[in-house]
């Protein structure tokens, strides 16, 4: 990656795009309300598929590799309640589920989860996810959409593989016709049990140096959505709105008012701006790499500025 000069660092903080959520017409608005998986869970792929968030990586429709539109945000979570919610790519679903080792059976449609009571900010410098800018774009995301919604019902058959020694593993969904999804892992249930370390500002695929507070800039994020931990100086909380493959944070606050070194109070302060904006952020918490990271979903990959973390020693 290339490295961003110290000097931009607070510029990069502070841009301030952002994107809407998704609501059950799939139309930019209310994001579907944040759910985590019961403790107890079922049986699928040794319990892989009930923890955290699945991502959609790859499809093979009618034997043929498929190309997955960069508006879509095509995920799935199994619950402990029996259910299974996601997204075909932009039209969020929530389903009747029973998994057993080897096996997925999706059934009868649900009503969606309630809308959270808060959204993140409106996009304002870029479409963001589900919003093609051309004809033929829409239609191949309709398309996919389709396709999808097809094979997500009935009996699956579920495998994992890891194809890799180092890489990350990976679920396959097919139904008997041989259409097979393939998913990876975008947050797994030790998220919520891992101290995150602010690490950089990221700009597409460039990153910034490193922040001066170093380990005293820190988040613990919890399952009731609170956020906690330290912004360099000071102690601050927060509340993290999950929803699928994004997070927004809301009523962000100090909890406490030190003063520090010169140049870690001004990272601190451009940090709590930052998240005080409300952005709606992709994330992914990659299992085997200790790594999270939080990109501002424009579907501008080259304005998209962000967040890495990397992992501190369990609580």
């Amino acid at each position: 990656m290339t490295l961003v000069p110290a000097a931009t660092l607070a510029a990069l903080l502070s841009l301030s795009a952002c994107s809407g959520g998704v609501d059950g017409d799939g139309a930019p608005g209310d994001l579907t309300a944040p759910a985590f998986p019961a403790e107890q869970r079922p049986a699928g792929a040794g319990g892989l598929l009930a923890e955290g968030v699945w991502q959609f990586r790859g499809a093979r429709f009618g034997g043929q590799e498929v190309y997955l539109p960069s508006e879509a945000r095509a995920w799935i979570a199994l619950h402990g309640d029996g259910t299974a919610s996601g997204d075909y790519g932009c039209t969020p679903f929530r389903l009747k589920a029973e998994v057993s080792a080897t096996r997925l059976t999706l059934g009868q449609k649900l009503a969606p989860r309630p809308a959270p009571s808060v959204t993140p900010a409106p996009p304002s410098a870029g479409p963001g996810p589900c919003a093609p800018l051309s004809g033929s774009d829409r239609l191949n995301l309709t398309h996919f959409e389709k396709e999808v919604q097809r094979v997500l019902r009935g009996n699956l058959s579920l495998s994992s593989e890891r194809p890799h020694a180092q890489g990350e593993m990976q679920l396959h969904l097919k139904n008997q016709q041989g259409d097979d999804i393939t998913l990876v892992q975008a947050r797994s249930d030790a998220f919520f049990t891992t101290r995150w370390q602010l690490d950089v500002v990221t700009v597409y695929d460039s990153q910034g140096p490193g922040f001066a507070a170093g380990d005293q800039l820190y988040f613990d994020f919890h399952k009731n959505g609170e956020v906690s931990g330290k912004l360099g100086c000071n102690d601050f909380t927060a509340r993290a709105t999950f929803s699928g493959l994004h997070v927004f944070f809301h009523d962000v606050a100090l909890t406490s008012h030190r003063g520090c070194d010169k140049k870690i109070m001004e990272e601190e302060g451009s940090v709590l701006a930052t998240l005080r904006k409300s952005l709606n952020y992709i994330y992914w918490a990659e299992p085997r790499m200790s790594h999270f990271s939080l990109t501002d979903d424009l579907a501008f990959p080259a304005m998209e500025t962000g967040f890495r973390f990397q992992a501190l020693p369990r609580r």
